[in-house]
């Protein structure tokens, strides 16, 4: 090593003695990458609730609950005495509706004719859930027929008798549903009406002697008449825009009021709810809600 070799060294071992004591530290050269790397994002997590905010509540209301609850006060009125507007129905909370149902008409061999009104009223209905519909089934003690032979005084009702039907069953069965909103309403309706005719003693009449009128005949054509009336006018009636109306309009405070109710609330105060989420399980209304006091 020559004079000035050994003297870069002595420079170099001065600048590092240097450099210990006042605290540097000198590192090797490291390259620079470009551009430099960002670090690497957690995972962000989603659908967490906000903070201080409950957890929504659930409640469970069966659609007959829905409905009306109280099906004492439901039944069908199917009669014609008076007047084709007078048969009516009452299903449940704003489900009403009225029938049209014509008298029965029949012209006897003689040329004169023969009237036939119905009239019966239904006993409360059964309720049960038969897969994902509601079933109804409305009972009729007595289907009575009325009769009469030419006009309506005393002499033509008492010139054709009277005929009864047993066994008059009227079948409703509801397909409930819950609209944008999440609040229960009903899709798809079936309407299905049966009757048979009680035998009398005696179902030919005879007129001037010579002209038979079978009574049971006519009354069993009426029947088969009325059929598709009463299951496609109840039908109609439940899908009309106003009675789908009135079942909303009735049926939001009550779901409001069992609501409220669970959350141990008011029905009465200004406490509102927000649906979360609500569908049906079966014919059983399953929601999730929060409540505002």
């Amino acid at each position: 090593m020559n004079r000035r070799s050994r003297l870069g060294v002595l420079v170099m071992l001065v600048a590092l003695s240097c450099a210990s004591t006042l605290g540097f530290t000198i590192a090797p050269h490291v390259k620079q990458v470009f551009p430099p790397r960002a670090p690497a994002q957690s995972p962000t997590p989603s659908a967490i609730p906000a903070p201080g905010l409950p957890p929504p509540m659930v409640r469970t209301i069966p659609f007959g609950t829905l409905l009306g609850g109280d099906f004492t006060k439901s039944f069908v009125v199917i009669t014609n005495l008076k007047s084709p507007l007078d048969s009516n129905f009452v299903l449940g909370r704003g489900l009403t509706g009225r029938l049209t149902l014509e008298r029965h008409i029949y012209e006897a061999p003689n040329g004169s004719k023969v009237y036939f009104h119905v009239n019966a009223l239904s006993n409360p209905p059964s309720v049960t859930s038969e897969g994902n519909e509601l079933h109804l089934q409305f009972m009729f003690h007595a289907m009575q027929f009325k009769g009469y032979y030419r006009d309506y005084s005393n002499e033509g009702d008492v010139a054709m008798p009277d005929a009864t039907a047993e066994r008059a069953v009227l079948d409703v069965y509801l397909t409930p549903a819950t609209d944008p909103k999440g609040l229960p309403t009903y899709g798809s309706t079936r309407v299905a009406f049966a009757a048979d005719l009680k035998e009398p003693d005696k179902c030919t009449v005879w007129f001037d002697i010579i002209f038979p009128v079978n009574m049971c005949s006519i009354v069993k054509d009426y029947i088969k008449q009325m059929k598709p009336l009463i299951e496609s006018g109840i039908r109609d009636a439940l899908h009309h825009p106003q009675t789908r109306y009135q079942f909303d309009q009735t049926v939001w405070p009550f779901v409001r009021g069992e609501l409220l109710m669970q959350a141990r609330l008011n029905p009465a105060s200004p406490a509102q709810v927000d649906i979360i989420q609500a569908a049906f399980r079966g014919t059983d209304y399953i929601v999730s809600f929060i409540p505002h006091p």
